[in-house]
């Protein structure tokens, strides 16, 4: 019988219950559910060994990522509860991939309550996305009020593991306001190489160019993870006073520090750095050419938005 005309109780038990194989046919049956489906659901859920919701929960995330017309918000928003925090982190990516603002207080409420500070880092990583999305104004006001508040909260409190407050400070960073300059400069500063990182992240995210000075020297760090950053950021910065510094990238001995400069170089645009792209186009590595490839398609759409084609 096709998963359509089951009984959505046979498939809760059999998804929930069952060492059987689960089906993402039988899985897209919980998307959109009303009030009473979800109360059996939730029901049967608290009842699940903790191997089989986690195996669930991790199949709801990957089907809602390959399929956008399918909506496990509300069943996502139910494993904010969840006892394990493992449940909990992959509601938090499940709602990572929701649009509506409706997803934003109970992700900030995980951010300031939830036990676990792996939880907390999560839920203050996918504020990132709704941060962006206040200060572009495409949230309510009050919402976006609500995110800066949460998320400077966080930032703020010392007790906070630096893992958390990191993100905090990722996330925050879209928000242009004289108190966020004020810690991405500070994390800067700090003697922590991931702590810096974060900073460096958060500039790119910022896009302002008063950060330029600060990521071109990075450019020339000893740390790999250092010049990733500093690359990737310039290139969302996009300023073509970076572009030397990048080009010295481009033979870096770490592979995942030459792709973010190539990204960056398509980004920036210009003369020095098409001339450089089409250059390294001859490579023989098949991973840096589809890099490169990448970024020439993203040079061409900035400089010509009309182009489809490369």
């Amino acid at each position: 019988m096709d998963a359509l005309q089951r009984p959505l109780s046979e498939i809760i038990a059999k998804a929930l219950y069952s060492d059987s194989e689960i089906h993402n046919t039988d899985l897209a049956r919980l998307s959109d559910l009303n009030d009473d489906d979800l109360s059996q659901f939730s029901k049967a859920w608290s009842n699940a060994e903790v191997a089989r919701r986690i195996e669930v929960a991790g199949k709801l995330v990957s089907l809602g990522e390959d399929d956008v017309t399918l909506d496990f918000t509300r069943v996502f928003k139910d494993f904010l509860d969840d006892s394990d925090p493992g449940i909990r982190i992959r509601a938090l990516e499940g709602l990572a991939l929701e649009d509506k603002y409706t997803v934003v207080r109970p992700i900030l409420t995980t951010l300031k309550t939830d036990e676990s500070a792996e939880v907390r880092e999560v839920a203050a990583r996918v504020a990132g996305k709704f941060a962006l999305f206040a200060e572009l104004g495409d949230l309510p006001e009050a919402i976006g009020k609500d995110m800066f508040e949460g998320l400077l909260e966080v930032l703020e409190n010392t007790s906070e593991p630096l893992s958390v407050r990191r993100r905090a400070l990722e996330s925050i960073a879209p928000f242009q306001q004289e108190l966020v300059d004020y810690y991405i400069e500070d994390f800067y500063y700090s003697e922590e190489p991931g702590v810096k990182a974060s900073a460096l992240f958060a500039m790119g995210r910022n896009c302002q160019s008063r950060w330029l000075n600060f990521l071109m020297a990075e450019l020339q760090s000893s740390d790999s993870e250092i010049r990733f950053e500093a690359a990737r950021s310039s290139g969302e910065i996009g300023e073509e006073e970076a572009v030397p510094g990048l080009l010295i990238l481009l033979d870096d001995d770490d592979h995942e520090v030459q792709e973010a400069s190539i990204m960056a170089l398509g980004k920036i645009g210009g003369q020095e750095a098409r001339q450089a792209l089409q250059q390294l186009s001859k490579s023989h590595d098949s991973r840096i050419k589809e890099a490169v490839k990448s970024a020439l398609i993203e040079l061409e759409t900035c400089e010509d938005p009309l182009s489809s084609n490369f």
